[in-house]
């Protein structure tokens, strides 16, 4: 029953990211994230994947941090610093149990990048990490669409990258 439910939880999760994909404008991207990282901390609780839990829940906050302008140098290294600690402390599925936190490091340190197109393509290297993960876990409906958002993502690069070289 949990794996039906973490999935559930997931697919929602995942609905959000994979919208994400789809959108030009950095804060509403950041804003549809915050929504996909609280789904994914329940999911990730129920499929036992406690570091992936650990980490969407500072992603969380770090997302909020950013939507708000807020997150400057000081509260990066605060962030990596907890996020390193505690995902080493929850980790049970050995260097599987890493992946969420090279993911979220990255995402991280490069969250404040201003051009989209380079946003857009840090989110696809992340989410393939992502990918391994959640398939790692059986949360089969998350890695389904984190496929849907890689692809998402790489075909709006294209469209922007394709509307730069017209102008």
């Amino acid at each position: 029953m949990g794996l039906i439910i973490g999935n559930i939880v997931a697919l929602l999760a995942s609905i959000a990211l994979t919208l994400s994909g789809l959108l030009n404008n950095k804060k509403q991207i950041i804003l549809m994230q915050i929504i996909q990282v609280g789904l994914a901390v329940i999911s990730n609780i129920v499929l036992g994947g406690y570091v992936g839990a650990v980490v969407n829940f500072i992603n969380l906050i770090r997302n909020i941090i950013c939507y708000k302008d807020k997150l400057d140098i000081k509260s990066i290294i605060i962030i990596t610093i907890l996020s390193i600690g505690l995902s080493l402390y929850f980790n049970n599925l050995g260097i599987i149990g890493l992946l969420p936190l090279v993911a979220s490091t990255v995402y991280l340190w490069f969250m404040n990048i201003k051009e989209v197109t380079k946003f857009k393509i840090m989110i696809i290297l992340t989410t393939i990490l992502w990918l391994i993960y959640d398939i790692c876990i059986k949360a089969y409906t998350a890695a389904l669409f984190d496929a849907a958002t890689i692809i998402a993502n790489f075909v709006t690069v294209c469209v922007l990258l394709r509307k730069i070289k017209i102008k």
